[in-house]
């Protein structure tokens, strides 16, 4: 089997170094918003450790999810088009939407859990998508 293989008897490959370090980096993330669509790229460790040093004062730790909204913008390329020059314009905008955009940064970022969209059957009841079943997660080995 050569080095090439991306799985070993059915597991997968485990990585080298240089295999993780070449990995893509960033993730995205669009959400419609305001007409449109934002688009969203996780941050990177460093980019993130500089955001929570970033917010030691108060006055930071109040705009913490506009800041991380604004770190967080894209364009189509991945290139990153927010800055802090934009943060008092955004602070102007409409909560509901931040809030969103927020809670989609954080998601992106693995800092939540991924929401569960709700569906109603056929006869009303809310259905959250669960599976009666344990997950994976929560079982013993």
């Amino acid at each position: 089997m050569s080095k090439e293989d991306f799985s070993v008897n059915g597991l997968k490959k485990v990585l080298s170094i240089e295999d993780m370090l070449s990995a893509p980096n960033t993730q995205f993330k669009e959400v419609e918003a305001w007409g449109g669509i934002v688009r969203l790229g996780s941050l990177n460790a460093e980019e993130l450790i500089e955001f929570v040093e970033g917010n030691e004062n108060p006055k930071s730790r109040r705009i913490a999810g506009i800041r991380m909204i604004i770190h967080s913008l894209v364009n189509d390329a991945g290139e990153r088009i927010g800055t802090e020059a934009h943060v008092p314009a955004f602070l102007k905008k409409d909560a509901a939407t931040t809030n969103k955009l927020v809670e989609a940064v954080m998601e992106l970022n693995g800092m939540r859990e991924p929401k569960v969209k709700e569906v109603k059957n056929d006869s009303g009841e809310v259905s959250t998508g669960a599976s009666p079943s344990s997950s994976p997660s929560a079982s013993v080995m």
